[in-house]
């Protein structure tokens, strides 16, 4: 728009100025055939310093030529002699002739006109102005224009981006607030500006949807820990219950049947407890129990607690522990962490392989704990999801019992010490995993 508005500037500007010279080179013609009229009817001759003098205003370098309308030359200018005249006849016919010359690099501006005298006698004045002042004002608007327009998109530029900017900002501001908003802080709300306009009410609106969120999310926690609370009770007696009738029971076949159902009490029981922890994790009431926890005794520990379940499976523990190691952490929220871990390491190991537990200082302040076997490992497609909840893969949910809230629970308690757990996995052959902790928490 403002190349086009400068476009028509320019074009109005330079018509305007050809038209003011057209109008002060006529001016300056009828000015010298006058005297040129007089001078011929008085005296039958020119008087050449006379002519000479008479200038226009608004001309610069006037020049003239006189002809007889033959084309015989009666006065002669040594500049506007090097250009060709024109056909005669037209001037004659018409009164008047315009054109434009460039005459030893300089352009002029000319005009041919028909006058006669009293003896009727007819002669054609050839008038010439230069046009250089023309194209200096020109020439000065169009760089200006080259120098304004670009100036004026740089400060439109400028200007709408830090408008837009402010416009913007609480937009901005709710959108990054949004970003963060997640499960766990559902008590967070977008902050409104103080403009009561739609980018307000849009942030009202949304501050109103994550509210029903947030209590929605709140109800099924409820639900959540107090139907696993609820289960809990009725599941320890019905397993008391069992363990005592198979004691009494002679009879192997219903002995077998017992077995399983206990079985599956004990599966329940522990997806109860898991939900229960989930639940607890969920709330923002969960707190640490901070002491100074040996990880190697931690460790031995949690090896020991399941060794038998490894050597129902011939798979051996190998504990590598160079020097003691102490950090500051939640004994028991740990000891679950790693109990998880050992325990997936040996469901999903070959028969008749190892489980390795090692420490490593990985800093001064950090260590980092691996939990390796030697299984049918985890797919490269599985391993984003691995840490989801109830996620687990249709192989192992085939194979295997379990909840898929193990991995979860670890990851967020793992978390909560401010450390952060990593696998790495080669299918066919291997699972690792990393768990990293701060020494000073």
């Amino acid at each position: 728009m403002l190349t086009v508005f400068a476009a028509i500037i320019y074009d109005s500007t330079k018509d305007a100025s050809f038209l003011k010279l057209n109008t002060n080179l006529k001016s300056y013609s009828i000015s010298l055939r006058t005297e040129i009229e007089d001078e011929l009817d008085d005296n039958s001759s020119l008087d050449l310093k006379k002519l000479s003098s008479i200038r226009s205003k608004g001309l610069i370098g006037e020049r003239f030529q006189l002809f007889n309308k033959e084309g015989g030359v009666i006065i002669k200018d040594s500049i506007l002699s090097k250009i060709p005249v024109p056909n005669l006849s037209k001037v004659l016919n018409e009164s008047f002739e315009m054109d434009r010359q460039k005459i030893d690099h300089r352009k002029y501006h000319i005009l041919w006109s028909k006058f006669e005298t009293e003896s009727d006698s007819v002669y054609i004045l050839e008038t010439a102005a230069s046009v250089k002042d023309v194209f200096d004002e020109l020439d000065r608007l169009f760089y200006l224009f080259l120098i304004i327009i670009p100036a004026g998109l740089i400060i439109t530029g400028i200007a709408a981006y830090f408008i837009s900017k402010a416009a913007f900002k609480p937009i901005a501001q709710m959108s990054n607030t949004a970003k963060k908003i997640s499960g766990k802080n559902l008590d967070k709300r977008l902050e409104l500006p103080i403009a009561k306009d739609e980018v307000r009410a849009l942030g009202e609106t949304l501050n109103e949807m994550i509210e029903r969120i947030d209590e929605a999310f709140k109800s099924q926690k409820r639900f959540v820990a107090n139907a696993s609370h609820e289960i809990r009770t009725p599941l320890t007696v019905i397993q008391t219950e069992l363990e005592i009738l198979e004691k009494r029971l002679n009879d192997n076949e219903s002995k077998e049947s017992i077995k399983n159902a206990l079985s599956e009490i004990e599966d329940l029981t522990k997806l109860t407890n898991s939900l229960l922890t989930i639940a607890k994790l969920d709330s923002s009431h969960t707190k640490l129990n901070l002491s100074v926890v040996r990880i190697d005794e931690l460790l031995a520990d949690c090896a020991q607690a399941l060794n038998s379940a490894a050597l129902k499976k011939n798979i051996q523990i190998n504990l590598s522990i160079d020097d003691a190691v102490e950090i500051k952490a939640d004994k028991e929220k740990l000891k679950s962490v790693f109990l998880n871990l050992i325990d997936n390491a040996i469901k999903y190991s070959f028969p008749h392989t190892s489980v390795t537990i090692n420490i490593e200082q990985v800093a001064n302040d950090k260590v980092k704990i691996r939990v390796e076997n030697a299984g049918p490992g985890i797919s490269p497609a599985e391993i984003p999801y691995i840490f989801n909840r109830f996620y687990r893969s249709n192989e192992i949910r085939a194979e295997l019992n379990g909840s898929g809230l193990g991995l979860a629970i670890a990851k967020e308690i793992v978390e909560l010490h401010r450390g952060e757990i990593k696998v790495e996995s080669k299918a066919g052959e291997r699972t690792s995993f990393n768990v990293i902790l701060s020494t000073n928490l």
